[in-house]
This record gives C-alpha cells, sequence and structure tokens, in this order.
C-alpha cells in the first residue's frame, strides 16, 4: 500500500506527530511530504492520505485548505491528525477539507488529535491574554498553560505511532 503523510507545522509540533506516524507505518511504502512540497496532481497515486496541520483560531491552516482545492485525483482514503494548544479540541478544524472530500467520494478513516505546546506566541503575550480574562477563568488558564509545557511530549509520540498502527488494522 502506497501512504501519503502531508502536514504544515509551524512551531514544529505537527511534523512531530507526522513523523511518529511515519514510524507506525513502517511495513508500507511511506511518503513525508510538507505541504509545501505536495504537488496537488500527487495525491492519485496514493492509496492513503494522513493529512495534518496545527490547529490555529479553530481551523487547520489555510495552505492545506487551498492545497486540497486543487488536487485533481483523490484517494479513497483519508486520516486527519492535528496538534492543538487547547488541553482539549473543542472545535473540528478540518471542516472545510471534509466538505472537499465529501464531494469526491472519500472516507475519513481516522482522526488523531494532541496538545500541542503554543511556540509561536511568547510567554510575555500568553500571559498578556491569561491576564486579560476574567479573573474566575484566568486560574483554569495558567494551569492548563502549565500542562501544555513540553508537548506533544514523549506519550503523545507513542500515541501518535500506535494511532498510525491501528489505522494499518483498520484496512
Amino acid at each position: 500500500m502506497k501512504i501519503l503523510i502531508t502536514y504544515f507545522s509551524q512551531s514544529g509540533n505537527t511534523k512531530m506527530i507526522a513523523e511518529a506516524i511515519n514510524n507506525g507505518l513502517f511495513t508500507e511504502e511511506v511518503d513525508l511530504k510538507p505541504i509545501n512540497e505536495m504537488d496537488p496532481t500527487e495525491f492519485g497515486k496514493y492509496d492513503l492520505v494522513f493529512l495534518g496541520s496545527g490547529v490555529y483560531g479553530s481551523r487547520i491552516h489555510s495552505s492545506v485548505v487551498n492545497l486540497m482545492k486543487k488536487v485533481t485525483e483523490f484517494p479513497t482514503k483519508f486520516v486527519y491528525f492535528c496538534t492543538h494548544a487547547s488541553l482539549k479540541l473543542y472545535q473540528t478544524p478540518f471542516v472545510k477539507v471534509t466538505r472537499i472530500l465529501e464531494k469526491n467520494n472519500c472516507t475519513i478513516i481516522g482522526k488523531f488529535d494532541c496538545v500541542g505546546e503554543n511556540k509561536i506566541m511568547s510567554l510575555e503575550s500568553r500571559m498578556q491574554a491569561i491576564n486579560s480574562i476574567p479573573a474566575k477563568e484566568r486560574d483554569k488558564a495558567l494551569k492548563d498553560l502549565k500542562l501544555t509545557e513540553g508537548r506533544p511530549n514523549e506519550d503523545d509520540v507513542k500515541n501518535a505511532k500506535k494511532f498510525a498502527e491501528s489505522i494499518l488494522q483498520k484496512i
């Protein structure tokens, strides 16, 4: 089976998860490519695509959506993965891509998400944002900030690898 893992990673968090997924797929023929290296005409040569991004303002990066709009031939199976700075993924960040895939009769066979420390905003900027919220919510935000430090961590990487292995068992 020919598999593509493609992703956008601004901070390196999503790249780390993409590499862990790649390690979980070691028995297969896998191409691992950042989104900016993808040619939209190449998707048709894959049996399965793992599509990943960090989550920014509740959505995946626009480069992922823009690439998917240009794809000419779609494989039938996709898997989503993402990293996010909140402790829980509250949004549906792949909503625009899902619409594109549904129009092209593709199936999403799995989703993986994990926490990733916000390495883009400085700690000072994050603290300013936290200090601007109501006091009742500030304590929780400070605790949450502490819990995201160093993520994805070793456990997250192991979980991503196991997730990839479980996808292979599904198909």
